[in-house]
């Protein structure tokens, strides 16, 4: 391998962005190597060490690591990360190996001081080890969440068995509205045989708790337009920001004969993920593309069913190295259709039922999506970035832009071709129910250029009867339609109303639902004060709480009445991601007239729920900031707020404005037993006319407490402050 030039120029802009000056792409992939791995190798080692499941090995053994080092042991993103190498073309291999070279440089010169105290030495980073970063990244969060729905669909479909035919026939009806039509070609066979399936990590009323450090990539929004003849681009990708240090690494890359570069990258990964060049710009929300499936196996004698025969597991052997207790060897089990969900512990499991998963990225994706990054650099246009992202692995909605004034959207990641909805297990020994391959990037929806002058997406259904249908439970349009609806009102689209935009705290969903109940409403002291509320939620409004009271009363004694039971509605409510995600499934009941005849046949009306959470709310006084409320302690991603205040890891009491439903997502709640949030972990906005680049991000440069640039850029972040950067 040609050596690197290593004669590059570097220095901090704000004491947030690192800038690097090369003569080429290679000598900046090794700087930007280096200077990862010189700043946030912390950040990347712990990622590293979940993923490859040895917490107990290198860290602490206690049950708690020892479940997540399994269960990641089972899913096999390192296994199948190292066996992604032989995917790589020359050309990439040959690029990654000067990041790599910069990573373990940085390495070679000292480690963090924290893995000092904990006595682990971390292992030189090799290619793997990038592959393996974007895979976990895609599913601990992107796939993860598609997953939790699925389980919840699954333990919803079991408990609606019934003595009664009447009720339980009730009860099928009315999770089969949730989903929107993706559940109505479930059979009676299906959900019977559903109902004898053992279930191995159940959401309910157990949960997942690998998510204690990587961050859950749900949410975002981006807009373009071209309404004033030149392209004017925004994002603000949403993402768990209650840690330090920042999520995203910011840098600005000066490459002779290639050109300028300014944007985000993520720590142990090449290349930039968002950003803006001399001639384009760049940006994605979570597409909310189905890439996991489960399906029914029929186990018996220790083989599995694939049509009318029986055949023995491919089984992959694994050891889990323990500090503290004997290290134990598990056994992943491959079906046909996916990977067992059973205790990998057990070698000979009984007979029965089980669900086996697949996900789409589980093989595959990771070296593809490498490249298309690193093709990034290259790209002159739109077109060229169409090229790129469509073979991205991860499920995104890229918006595009480039200097001509041309804007475009095009869906990424790794779709499978499958006969059903996707949303609920079917039988997997059957061949024409399991996965047949795969669509390629450039057939997945996209557009350049459309009459109206602007797209933005907010984690919304996107679909076209043209493409493949990629998407079966998004999340709810009220972002996205506020977006819409502001850039429709200003006919004079610029940076500062996208910046004012990015801070909006109006939510829609509020809205409807005080518009829609008026009546009831006006009944009532509460009510009234309700409607004259501006709908905002920003972090002095003492209205926004009583809201909230409401809408949590409301969806607690509904569905504790009509579906879940009170203590599993609780638990779905207080302890996961499930409201937080999917809320628009559950408005759909009231705030459409649709499914009326499903949910309200036999009960009562939606006004007398209505009134009745408004009853129960209404001693609520309005004496409670939004601010005091929807707070959180940012943490040090390795010590978890363990250490004492005063030594200044931690920063407490951060005031976040906005909800699940406003353009500034703030949405603060518990999962998998821990506070976690969506909220925007940055924001760009830029226009094409010039070189500036609008930023701030939640954080700081380094993972260093003691480094001036640990949380650098924390207080423009708080206060709503832009960077104004440049491109040259």
């Amino acid at each position: 391998m040609e050596k690197p030039n290593l004669d590059f120029k570097t220095n901090i802009l704000d004491n947030v962005t690192r800038q690097i000056s090369t003569k080429d792409v290679k000598s900046f992939l090794h700087a930007q190597g280096y200077y990862h791995g010189k700043d946030r190798f912390m950040q990347m080692e712990m990622l590293r060490l979940i993923a490859q499941g040895r917490l107990c090995e290198c860290l602490k053994d206690t049950e708690e690591t020892f479940a997540i080092d399994k269960y990641m042991r089972e899913l096999g993103i390192d296994y199948f990360a190292r066996q992604e190498i032989d995917n790589l073309d020359e050309k990439t291999s040959n690029l990654l190996s000067y990041y790599v070279n910069g990573v373990n440089k940085a390495m070679s010169e000292g480690l963090p001081f924290e893995f000092k105290l904990l006595s682990h030495t971390p292992q030189t980073w090799k290619i793997s080890d990038t592959i393996l970063t974007i895979k976990a990244m895609s599913f601990l969060g992107l796939a993860q969440g598609q997953q939790d729905l699925e389980k919840l669909i699954i333990q919803l479909l079991q408990n609606t068995n019934h003595q009664d035919k009447q009720t339980q026939d009730i009860k099928i009806e009315r999770v089969k509205s949730l989903a929107k039509g993706a559940l109505d070609t479930i059979s009676d066979s299906e959900i019977n045989l559903l109902q004898k399936v053992k279930i191995y990590n159940p959401l309910i009323p157990e949960s997942y708790e690998f998510l204690k450090f990587i961050p859950k990539i749900q949410a975002s929004n981006n807009w373009v337009s071209n309404k004033m003849g030149h392209a004017i681009h925004a994002c603000d990708p949403h993402l768990e920001c209650n840690r330090l240090p920042a999520i995203w690494y910011e840098m600005k890359a000066n490459i002779q004969n290639v050109g300028n570069f300014f944007g985000i990258t993520m720590p142990g990964v090449p290349g930039f993920v968002m950003g803006r060049s001399d001639d384009t710009a760049f940006s994605f929300t979570y597409g909310f593309m189905d890439m996991v499936d489960h399906f029914i196996e029929e186990v018996r004698d220790g083989k599995y069913r694939f049509e009318t025969n029986f055949f023995d597991f491919k089984v992959r052997r694994d050891i889990i190295k323990r500090k503290n207790k004997k290290d134990v060897e598990i056994y992943i089990k491959e079906t046909h259709a996916g990977f067992l969900e059973a205790d990998s512990e057990i070698k000979n499991i009984k007979d029965g039922h089980y669900l086996s998963m697949a996900w789409s990225c589980r093989k595959r994706g990771g070296a593809k999506t490498l490249k298309a990054v690193l093709d990034i650099f290259h790209a002159k246009n739109v077109d060229d970035l169409f090229k790129c992202v469509s073979d991205v692995a991860i499920s995104c909605n890229w918006l595009l832009s480039d200097s001509e004034g041309n804007i475009g959207y095009h869906q990424s990641g790794v779709l499978p071709k499958r006969n059903f909805s996707g949303l609920y297990p079917i039988e997997g020994y059957f061949k024409q129910n399991i996965w047949q391959g795969y669509y390629e990037g450039h057939q997945l929806y996209h557009f350049k250029n459309p009459n109206e002058k602007i797209i933005a997406t907010a984690n919304n259904r996107i679909q076209d009867e043209h493409f493949p249908t990629a998407i079966n439970a998004p999340m709810a349009s009220y972002r996205k339609d506020r977006v819409t609806e502001l850039l429709v009102e200003n006919q004079k689209h610029s940076t500062d109303l996208f910046k004012q935009m990015q801070g909006d705290t109006f939510s829609r969903q509020a809205d409807l639902y005080i518009n829609v109940f008026k009546s009831v409403f006006e009944e009532s002291d509460l009510g009234r004060k309700l409607i004259n509320w501006n709908r905002n939620y920003d972090v002095d409004n003492k209205i926004a709480p009583i809201f909230e009271s409401f809408y949590k009363t409301l969806l607690k004694t509904f569905f504790s009445d009509h579906l879940l039971g009170k203590q599993v509605t609780t638990y779905c409510m207080d302890e996961t991601s499930i409201i937080a995600d999917f809320y628009g499934l559950f408005d759909r009941i009231f705030l459409t007239n649709d499914i009326d005849h499903i949910w309200f046949k036999d009960t009562a009306d939606k006004d007398t729920y209505i009134a009745k959470a408004l009853k129960e709310c209404e001693q609520r006084q309005a004496d409670t900031r939004w601010g005091d409320i929807n707070r959180y302690k940012m943490k040090h991603i390795l010590f978890d707020g363990k250490l004492p205040s005063f030594l200044g890891f931690d920063v407490d009491n951060i005031e976040i404005p906005g909800n699940r439903s406003t353009i500034t997502q703030g949405a603060v709640y518990e999962a998998h037993e821990r506070t976690t949030s969506f909220v925007p972990s940055w924001k760009m906005v830029t226009d094409h006319r010039n070189h500036d680049v609008y930023t701030v991000l939640p954080g700081g440069l380094s993972d260093r407490r003691f480094s001036k640039n640990y949380k650098s850029d924390l207080s423009n972040w708080i206060h709503g402050k832009y960077r104004q950067n440049s491109i040259v």
